[in-house]
């Protein structure tokens, strides 16, 4: 810990004091000042301040969207939950670490020394604010920022480690609490939330600049802590000790915090009205230029052409990526109609290609086992703006000309209808233009067919490494490849969460710009819904202020608490209550790709229910079976469903089918979730550094 507490922060960040007009998150100050004039007046002492927001900008290991600039982007820590994958190759293994019993204790870790450096940085502020020339209003101001980034990188510490060396002062090399032991998780979060509600009642709202630190954030921030925290101590048995927080405590502060927010921001975002497809508020809360005109976002980050840009979208295009959904998370994704995919009340639609319209199924089938075309028909638009429609369509104008394909009384258009048509409508085509020529080739948020960077058509969805042919795509069946370099993967699910039709790319170059939400509302009702089932709370009303808003802006059948019994989600984890089983789906579905899930079935002490399931992909008919081959060397690449192994023909033709399998089950392998990855290890450089450091229990 040593050598990065002693880090000097103010060389990095120190900074010549700027105009307050421009918005924190939005551009970072030029040129460097003295330690003399840092910290002399209010404007200097918020140009320092402005280092600490680069929290934000990256750093993987805070909980919510961590905005970086790689294939995974925000979606990170959904990948070690198993909610979302990213694997390149490892055909017939387990490639999730957790799954696969393969996480090793490092020699170093961000996750560990990042937090330090800025606690360090806001320390430094804080012991020269009585230095600064300012009024008492700005010094609290500048006080509550200050201790609100130091009560976030303690969170941090806390959600991946427990206890931490706590630190709310400048250490010098004879401080003692460089070779210090860890202070108890009771001890840490007992002083973020007493860090909190000083910023609560002292920052000054009237001070803050748009998109920065306010009381709102504070708030937002307080909401996601208490949960956390408050939940961890109920599932993983941690009992309170003395005058320190309690858990009941933390949750009811969760609730009335977020019922609070709530009231003052009830409106949820629909989109821009340049769209038409369903779910697009939802999806637009990632893709949009400028989040400053959505008011349920709290906090965003702000990037502006040629100043400051991402790859985000950019990513979601091309080879690189390879970030998918697994079948078993889209078996989470409730029906239009608010419904399980397995309640015995469910409906199942059939598509009529020539009208355009759906009809009650003639034969109902099995969302988990049908053709992707009927899995997603009629399911939370949600899954379609993270995951890309099912479609084929002819290409034969050159790269990036287009036409519907009206084979078997156009069937593949089925969701091409739903969304707008990607590109410029020629005489005879459609024709996509390149991305990276500029900004707002196309308005729209998100359309098909889907296409790279350079405009370049994806000719069908499922795209897969299960075939090296089109073939597939004939009297209406399903094809498992489009000959394509770019988003193509293993599930037939890929994400898309980031694409925005609109924003500038370029092959090599980063130049996306939608802004990020950092905090938004949506994330607080779900942290007052959960909180207030934890307190016996949770009833009709509460539901409706929170979840069933969230299903109102996207379409989803609102949920009914009294209709939620034992039998409505026959795949639930029966160790969970039913209501709390529904209450969690809704968070994991809403906040999909937004990296909370792997602290949440962390707290949850769930995390084997999630790791532990087998990652196999989209299903194939048995009369479709040569739209793809087997990339193991086995007979069929599809699932067999008793086994969990590869499936022989004779396997797949009495399943009427199966799903893609490229992996091994990781409990039928003998490996799975371990209870001593609910924390991570010290790493063996800080062992080394602080002989007083002892290592994790489960570690040792």
């Amino acid at each position: 810990m040593k050598k990065y507490i002693l880090l000097s922060a103010i060389a990095a960040v120190l900074v010549s004091a700027t105009s307050c007009n421009d918005a924190f998150l939005e551009r970072s100050p030029k040129g460097a000042v003295t330690d003399a004039t840092a910290f002399d007046s209010y404007e200097s002492c918020s140009a320092y301040l402005l280092g600490l927001y680069n929290v934000f900008n990256g750093y993987r290991f805070f909980q919510g969207p961590a905005i970086v600039s790689d294939a995974m982007g925000s979606s990170m820590r959904d990948t070690y939950s198993g909610l979302l994958t990213n694997y390149g190759s490892g055909f017939s293994t387990i490639p999730n670490g957790y799954a696969a019993q393969t996480i090793t204790i490092p020699t170093s870790a961000n996750s560990y020394s990042n937090p330090y450096v800025w606690i360090r940085q806001a320390n430094i502020l804080l012991s020269h604010l009585e230095d600064a020339q300012i009024s008492d209003d700005q010094r609290s101001h500048l006080e509550a920022v200050a201790r609100f980034f130091r009560a976030y990188c303690h969170y941090a510490l806390l959600v991946n480690y427990g206890d931490c060396i706590y630190v709310d002062e400048v250490l010098g090399e004879s401080s003692e609490k460089i070779f210090g032991k860890r202070d108890s998780r009771l001890y840490v979060a007992d002083q973020i939330y007493k860090e909190l509600s000083w910023c609560i009642q002292n920052i000054q709202d009237n001070l803050a600049e748009p998109n920065t630190i306010n009381s709102n954030v504070v708030k937002a921030f307080m909401s996601r802590f208490c949960l956390f925290e408050g939940t961890w101590r109920k599932y993983h048995g941690v009992a309170d000790e003395g005058s320190l927080t309690s858990a009941a405590t933390l949750l009811n502060t969760c609730f009335e915090t977020s019922r609070e927010l709530i009231g003052k921001f009830p409106t949820l975002y629909t989109g821009d009205g340049n769209d038409k497809h369903p779910g697009k508020g939802w999806g637009q809360m990632w893709t949009s230029e400028d989040l400053s005109k959505v008011s349920s976002v709290l906090l965003y980050v702000k990037y502006i052409p040629d100043y400051k840009m991402h790859r985000l979208g950019h990513f979601e295009h091309i080879a690189s990526a390879r970030l998918e959904m697994p079948q078993s998370t889209v078996d989470m994704y409730l029906t239009v109609d608010g419904l399980p995919i397995h309640n015995a009340a469910v409906k199942t639609y059939d598509y009529n290609g020539l009208t355009k319209e759906y009809t009650l199924s003639a034969t109902p089938y099995d969302y988990a086992n049908a053709d992707p075309y009927k899995t997603f028909r009629k399911r939370d638009p949600r899954l379609w703006q993270t995951v890309i429609p099912p479609y084929h369509v002819v290409n034969n104008v050159g790269t990036n000309g287009w036409i519907p394909d009206d084979a078997s009384d156009g069937v593949y258009s089925e969701f091409i209808n739903q969304f707008a048509p990607r590109g410029n409508k020629q005489t005879d085509c459609w024709m996509v233009p390149n991305f990276n020529q500029g900004y707002h080739q196309i308005e729209t948020h998100k359309s098909l067919p889907s296409t790279n960077w350079a405009g370049n058509v994806l000719v069908g969805v499922p795209h897969t490494d299960m075939s090296n042919n089109a073939n597939g795509y004939v009297n209406g069946k399903t094809g498992y490849y489009a000959g394509k370099g770019f988003q193509r993967g293993h599930s037939g699910y890929f994400v898309w969460k980031q694409v925005a039709n609109w924003d500038g790319q370029d092959p090599t170059y980063t130049k996306d710009v939608a802004d990020k939400p950092m905090f938004k509302i949506e994330e607080v009702m779900l942290n007052y819904a959960e909180a207030a089932f934890e307190l016996g709370k949770f009833n009709q009303s509460v539901a409706d202020e929170s979840i069933n808003k969230l299903r109102d802006r996207v379409g989803v059948g609102r949920m009914s608490v009294a209709a939620i019994d034992a039998n409505f989600d026959p795949d639930r984890d029966k160790s969970v209550d039913p209501v709390l089983w529904e209450i969690r789906r809704e968070r994991l579905i809403e906040l999909m790709g937004e990296s909370f899930s792997f602290e949440d079935v962390r707290r949850w002490k769930k995390a084997d229910w999630y790791v532990n399931k087998q990652h196999y992909g989209a299903w194939v008919n048995a009369d479709n079976t040569g739209a793809v081959i087997s990339k193991t060397g086995g007979a069929t690449g599809l699932l067999n469903a008793s086994t969990r192994l590869e499936a022989s023909a004779a396997d797949v033709a009495a399943q009427g089918g199966g799903h893609l399998y490229y992996y091994l089950d990781p409990v039928k392998a003998g490996k799975g979730w371990l209870d001593k990855y609910y924390l991570e290890p010290i790493p063996s450089e800080e062992l080394l550094l602080n002989s007083a450091l002892e290592q994790q229990a489960g570690w040792k």
